[in-house]
């Protein structure tokens, strides 16, 4: 599995936020720097099939630039 389709993004969407108590809160520049980094490289997320479901990860080079 290369890519999440739209359902199963909202599905893994829900289950993280739920992980997270039910709301997460982003500012406009979290989101613009996931949306346009400035690498130009728009995905960075990793999606693995597992035996029990999907592993979506996030390249070191993201946390990175968060941290």
């Amino acid at each position: 599995m290369a890519y999440l389709s739209d359902a199963n993004l909202r599905a893994v969407l829900t289950v993280l936020v739920m992980r997270l108590g039910g709301d997460v809160h982003l500012t406009n520049e979290e989101l613009y720097r996931a949306m346009m980094p400035e690498s130009g490289i728009a995905e960075r997320f990793v999606v693995e099939e597992t035996p029990n479901g999907v592993r979506v990860s996030v390249h070191d080079s993201y946390r990175a630039e968060d941290e």
